[in-house]
C-alpha cells in the first residue's frame, strides 16, 4: 500500500512538471491552467514578468533592469493572457528562502493583462540575491531573479 501511494504521488508531480513549459533565456514561461479555463477559451498563461525601478499606467516597466539599489523600490509587471479568472501570486524572497512580501491579485476577463506587484523598503534592503516567484491558482510558474548591491 504505501509503495502504491508513493508511486501514485511521484507520477502527480512529474504531471505538474510536464505541465510547465522551460523558462526562455528571455524569462517567458507559460503555466498550463487548462483545466480551470472554460470549455472553449484558452487558459489562463504567464506571458512573461519584467522588473524594474519604475511602472506606468499600464502596469508595464519603463526600465527593465534585474541590479538595484538598497532604497530602490522594485516592481514587476506580470503579463498574464488567455482566460484570466484566477489568482496572480508575486512572493518576494531573499537568498536565504525569507519570505520579503505575499501579495495576490484576482484578475478578471480575457486576453491580455498586465498585474503590477512592487516592494520597498525605505530604510533599505540588505545586499544580495533575490527572487521574485510567480503563482497562477497556488501554483507556481516563473521566477525571476534580481540583485542589491
Amino acid at each position: 500500500m504505501v509503495a502504491a501511494a508513493a508511486l501514485v504521488a511521484a507520477g502527480g508531480c512529474n504531471k505538474n512538471q510536464a505541465s510547465m513549459d522551460t523558462a526562455t533565456s528571455a524569462g517567458a514561461i507559460a503555466a498550463d491552467t487548462t483545466a480551470m479555463a472554460k470549455p472553449g477559451a484558452s487558459a489562463l498563461k504567464v506571458a512573461d514578468v519584467n522588473l524594474g525601478r519604475h511602472i506606468d499606467a499600464s502596469k508595464k516597466v519603463t526600465d527593465a533592469t534585474d541590479t538595484f539599489a538598497r532604497t530602490d523600490s522594485v516592481f514587476a509587471s506580470v503579463h498574464t493572457t488567455g482566460t484570466a479568472n484566477g489568482q496572480v501570486t508575486a512572493r518576494w524572497t531573499f537568498q536565504d528562502g525569507q519570505v520579503v512580501d505575499e501579495r495576490s491579485e484576482t484578475i478578471s476577463g480575457t486576453g491580455d493583462n498586465y498585474t503590477e506587484f512592487h516592494i520597498a523598503k525605505p530604510s533599505g534592503w540588505p545586499v544580495g540575491k533575490y527572487t521574485l516567484h510567480v503563482l497562477v491558482n497556488g501554483t507556481e510558474v516563473q521566477t525571476k531573479d534580481f540583485t542589491v548591491k
